[in-house]
Order: structure tokens, then C-alpha cells, then sequence
């Protein structure tokens, strides 16, 4: 009788559970079970970021669309407009949210898309740009070529491409390179991971790091910049990237110290105006010891703030608070 009764309630439950449609519910973890939901479908694995409202996540998922379906296409306009150089920034020009005046437009509107959507489409376009790595490794080396990755380093305004123009004989260097990945480097893990994959392709590596200092590189790199071009980037990412990259290439110069397949070349461009000099290893562990996390936090903020206050009275080298909120922004 009792087993009965149990047969009728959990027949009875079966059918109120079909009727009202809760088995779509139920089943729903199963069907998710193999897919990340932090990620868009598809072979690049692009990630979702975070801290962004509705319509950026709008945003984002019309460039992960784009780039997944159209990939092939996304990679060839990519490699007809800055060649050999693979740059998250670069890539996140073949949105046209971001880029609605075409890739390095000028125009008003462009300008003001870049800082409204940067963090949107920052995920998809970090995607492109390590496709792009992994296939350029399978690549033949082109005869004027050395096979050799290159990769550029240093906190975000620090004045990579420029500094290494002023040095010649470096500069030649870094022309005849197959691979140039321009990079903070500055999460230990993921370089590692780059630098293994370069060299199971068969290819030497250099990394050429940039220092400046980070306050110097936020007031004169990342806001001129940011008012120039719409490009942000938000604070906590200036102040990661700099401490990041700092202690990250010296690990990375100690790990790699007895491979003679590896390069690092040290530029000091503090002074910033065209006089970049070559340093060592030796200046390096100096400028790690300037700052603490917090008290360069602290010097970062207070330089945003300043900038914001002179762009309130129109003041030289003031920003808008539209710029302002973008790098004041959470990162993502």
C-alpha cells in the first residue's frame, strides 16, 4: 500500500512539474554544465568582463559575435594595418562601437566612443590579439625576418614605442624581429606562458622593457593620450601594470638568467623627452624599492584628482570628468 501511494505522489509530481514548465528549470544546469558561463561561445574563448553595465556588455557581445564568425577576416584587416606588432589596443579598432570612424579615426565621435567603450571591448580584443600570437607561431619565418618574438614591456604610459625609437641600434633590432607583442608582461604566469610558446615555435626572445615613473607616465603618457585619442585605461590597471611589470621582469630575469636564447634590454625613460638610456638589471631593483603599493596608489590618485580639479577650470593638462570617470572607473 505504502509503495503504491509513493508510485501515485511521484507520478502526480511528474506531471505538475511537465505542466508547469519547471523542468526546463531543472534541467538547465545540465545543460550548462559544459559551457563556462564566463565565457562567449566559440573557438577564440572569449572572456566576459566585468564591472560593465547592460549596454556595454551589449557592446561586447556584438564584437565576440563579430570576431568569432568572422575571425579570418578580423585577423587579415588586423595584419593589413600594423603588420607584425600584436596589440590588445589595436585590436579593440576593429569595433565599430568603439571605432565607428574606422580604425585610428580622429573624428569627435570616434574619439568619445573609445572612452565610452574601451572596457567593453577589451576581452574580445585581448582574444584577437592571442589568436594572432598563436598564429603567427605556426607561421614560416619570412626571409627578411629574424626568427625572434619580441616583446615590449612596462607599465601603461611609459612610453614603449617611442623610447625605443630614440635608441637606433635597438630599434634596428626590433625591426628585423618576426613576432613584436607589445605588453605590460606584468602577470608573471602569463608571460611565462607567451615566452614557453615562442620558444617551442622555435624562436629566440627579447624582451625590451620601458621604465618610467608611473606618476610621470599617468600625467604625461595615459591622459594626454586619453584626451588625444579617447584611449583610458583604468587606474587600478596603471598601478598593476607598472608594480606588475617592474617586479615581474625581474623574476623573469632571474628564471631565464643561464638561456642564452633570451634577451632583456632595459631602457630608463624617465626623463621622457627623448633621451632614453639604456639601464641594467641593477637600476631595475632600484625602482622597485620606490614605491610601496599603497603609497603609489596613493600618488596616482591624488594626480587624477589634480588633473580633474585643472579640467573643472579649464586649466592646462586637465581632463573631462567624462575621462576622469573612465580611468576612476573599477577595473575590469
Amino acid at each position: 500500500m505504502k509503495t503504491r501511494t509513493g508510485r501515485a505522489l511521484t507520478l502526480r509530481l511528474f506531471r505538475y512539474v511537465i505542466a508547469s514548465g519547471l523542468w526546463i528549470l531543472l534541467c538547465l544546469p545540465v545543460a550548462l554544465a559544459g559551457e563556462d558561463a564566463g565565457r562567449y561561445p566559440g573557438n577564440l574563448a572569449i572572456a566576459k568582463g566585468k564591472h560593465l553595465s547592460a549596454e556595454e556588455q551589449a557592446v561586447e557581445a556584438r564584437f565576440a559575435a563579430y570576431l568569432e564568425a568572422h575571425t579570418d577576416q578580423a585577423i587579415a584587416r588586423y595584419i593589413e594595418k600594423f603588420g607584425n606588432e600584436i596589440d590588445t589596443d589595436n585590436a579593440r579598432e576593429l569595433s565599430s562601437d568603439y571605432a565607428p570612424g574606422g580604425i585610428d579615426g580622429e573624428d569627435a565621435a570616434t574619439i568619445a566612443a573609445r572612452t565610452r567603450w574601451g572596457q567593453a571591448v577589451h576581452e574580445p580584443a585581448s582574444a584577437l590579439a592571442k589568436e594572432l600570437y598563436r598564429r603567427a607561431l605556426r607561421k614560416d619565418t619570412p626571409p627578411h625576418r629574424r626568427k625572434q618574438v619580441v616583446f615590449t614591456a612596462g607599465g601603461a604610459g611609459a612610453g614603449k614605442t617611442t623610447s625605443i625609437r630614440t635608441l637606433a641600434g635597438l630599434n634596428h633590432a626590433v625591426q628585423l624581429a618576426e613576432i613584436v607583442y607589445d605588453a605590460t608582461l606584468s602577470t608573471f604566469s602569463t608571460a611565462l606562458a607567451r615566452i614557453t610558446d615562442a620558444r617551442a615555435g622555435g624562436r629566440v626572445v627579447s624582451i625590451v622593457y620601458v621604465y618610467r615613473d608611473p606618476v610621470d607616465a599617468l600625467v604625461e603618457g595615459v591622459l594626454p593620450r586619453a584626451r588625444s585619442t579617447g584611449r583610458t585605461v583604468p587606474l587600478e590597471i596603471i598601478l598593476n601594470s607598472h608594480l606588475g611589470s617592474l617586479n615581474g621582469i625581474l623574476k623573469l630575469a632571474e628564471a631565464y638568467k643561464n638561456e642564452p636564447w633570451l634577451a632583456i634590454a632595459i631602457i630608463d625613460n624617465r626623463d621622457a623627452t627623448g633621451s632614453a638610456a639604456q639601464a641594467d638589471l641593477e637600476f631595475m631593483r632600484r625602482m622597485a624599492r620606490k614605491y610601496s603599493r599603497e603609497s603609489l596608489q596613493a600618488a596616482l590618485s591624488s594626480a587624477l584628482e589634480d588633473a580633474y580639479e585643472k579640467g573643472k577650470t579649464g586649466g592646462k593638462n586637465g581632463i573631462s570628468e567624462t575621462l576622469y570617470r573612465a580611468i576612476n572607473r573599477p577595473a575590469r
